[in-house]
């Protein structure tokens, strides 16, 4: 089936995501999804419009927003090289991508401008000028992508589909039309755009396009232009089952379904994926999770830049501590998982890589003390899932938009959820804890100091991960929360919208802001 480009006023704000996708992944180098993983994705679609053929590349980032303060101590640029030249999330040269642009022959600038055009804190402008080619991207949070122009024509990019963009000659409409009806692909939802010289549309599918089909368009003498994508996430292939909280605990009541099932079934009919190659996948991401855990508590594997390896310190001390137990070591595990995050080691975005040890941390600590066998805690990992989604289709998970409450507050939430589907609670339960636990950290800011995500977001994990057993435990033992998720979810997403720019990652505000930080040394 083919579907037209829709403009989406409110970038963060797509219905159709996936757990996998968006939510509980991706799999990425610390230490950002929106200025790293995202970086990455957008310079991998970039490759693809480019036929793999790119000698020089010029990417101009907003002067005002986000991405222009953060990428390179965020690792965005040498992200979005590995894209373009094709190096896997796990190539030993990663994070060594910009040398190995230059041996290749690439040449390549990363540039600051006012963009009057630019609608969002992490919008690009990406130039190649042998191909002459202009790309409009952002980054929309949780390693969630948007490329939305080719050149001067509007486009729906997100790496999750399929994809062919047109241009052709005014007059050839019928022709093209007939040959997209000869191939079985329907096209009475195309859009067609019109600049005076040319026609241009997009077609998207879930399922590869046949090679004849392609094969034939790139034949006519009346196409001027053409580009293929192919999905760089899991294609989208249903539509989804619920939209908020009210829906889903109803689809949950009617088929007797705990939180967890819910997320399984949800990814199945979404993802067109059997329940065992999901649970599968969802197992290789906890994977990545307990990994950076355990190589975060070795303190050889430490290379932050502001902070001193601390967690492992606090492991050994955990006898003598006021808080000895679960959330101790909770807290520090977390900690761990971001020091492996902060270290450019590989983690699991939960929901973003800057909230990367709350979820992972939760998730270690039911496994380890509470014997809790893997199934379940897969079931754990896709019940925060389902949090995640509601938040993704009714907020942001950038905290360039809504500060860190969208973040590591968001992750609290999720982990919540977790524990009650440990607790073997029911869908409701998990809803309650995760709003209690989105409610406490409203009106978080988001101002980390110097651009990385080490200070204050290590000990902001650490509480976030403790607080989210204390959350499930409120309403386990009986608390009865007035506030639903679903609004919960909106006064988060309202208030943080109300936050100044320089309290949304541009870390101009808050402790970033203050004499402390500012003698902090980048060696």
């Amino acid at each position: 089936m083919i579907t037209a480009y829709l403009q989406n006023t409110e970038g963060a704000r797509f219905m159709k995501i996936s757990i996998l996708n968006d939510v509980i992944g991706p799999i990425l180098h610390g230490p950002s999804s929106s200025h790293t993983a995202a970086s990455y994705s957008i310079g991998r679609l970039t490759n693809m419009l480019c036929e793999n053929e790119i000698e020089e590349i010029n990417i101009t980032f907003d002067s005002k927003g986000s991405f222009d303060k953060t990428y390179k101590s965020q690792n965005g640029d040498v992200a979005f090289l590995s894209g373009i030249i094709n190096l896997a999330i796990e190539d030993p040269d990663f994070l060594n991508s910009d040398n190995v642009a230059r041996e290749e022959g690439i040449r390549f600038s990363f540039d600051s401008d006012d963009i009057p055009e630019a609608d969002h804190p992490n919008y690009m402008l990406i130039n190649i000028p042998a191909k002459k080619l202009t790309i409009v991207a952002k980054s929309i949070g949780g390693g969630m992508i948007l490329i939305e122009k080719v050149n001067n024509w509007m486009v729906n990019l997100k790496g999750n589909n399929y994809t062919i963009l047109i241009e052709f000659l005014r007059n050839s409409k019928e022709k093209l039309l007939n040959l997209i009806q000869e191939f079985s692909y329907s096209p009475e939802k195309v859009h067609i755009q019109d600049d005076g010289r040319y026609f241009f549309i997009q077609l998207t599918n879930p399922n590869k396009y046949k090679d004849d089909f392609v094969n034939k368009l790139k034949s006519l003498d009346f196409i001027n232009n053409i580009w293929t994508i192919y999905p760089i996430f899991f294609p989208i292939h249903g539509t989804p089952l619920f939209k908020n909280s009210f829906e889903m605990l109803k689809l949950a009541n009617e088929e007797k379904y705990s939180l967890g099932k819910v997320g399984l079934m949800y990814e199945a009919d979404l993802l067109n994926l059997d329940e065992k190659s999901i649970l599968e996948e969802m197992g290789k991401r906890i994977s990545v999770m307990f990994s950076s855990i355990e190589k975060g508590l070795e303190k050889k594997n430490s290379h932050m830049k502001l902070l001193k390896h601390s967690a492992s310190d606090i492991q050994k001390k955990e006898n003598q501590l006021f808080s000895s137990g679960i959330n101790l070591r909770s807290a520090y595990r977390a900690m761990a998982a971001m020091d492996t995050a902060s270290s450019g080691g590989l983690i699991c975005a939960a929901p973003t890589g800057a909230s990367c040890g709350v979820i992972a941390s939760v998730l270690y600590t039911l496994h380890y003390d509470f014997n809790i066998k893997m199934d379940k805690i897969i079931k754990c990992a896709l019940a925060a899932g389902v949090i995640g989604l509601i938040n993704g289709m009714n907020s942001t998970f950038a905290a360039e938009i809504a500060g860190c409450q969208v973040e590591i507050g968001m992750a609290g939430a999720m982990a919540a959820a977790a524990v009650i589907e440990a607790a073997s609670g029911g869908p409701v339960a998990a809803t309650e804890a995760a709003a209690i636990a989105l409610q406490n950290t409203m009106g978080s800011v988001c101002d980390l100091v110097a651009g990385f995500c080490e200070i204050p977001c290590h000990t902001r994990n650490a509480v976030a991960a403790s607080n989210a057993f204390i959350c499930a435990d409120l309403i386990i033992g009986g608390y009865i929360n007035p506030i639903n998720l679903d609004d919960s979810i909106q006064a988060s997403f309202e208030s943080g919208k109300m936050l100044a720019p320089q309290l949304r990652c541009t870390s101009l505000g808050g402790i970033a802001n203050t004499e402390s930080a500012k003698k902090l040394v980048i060696k």
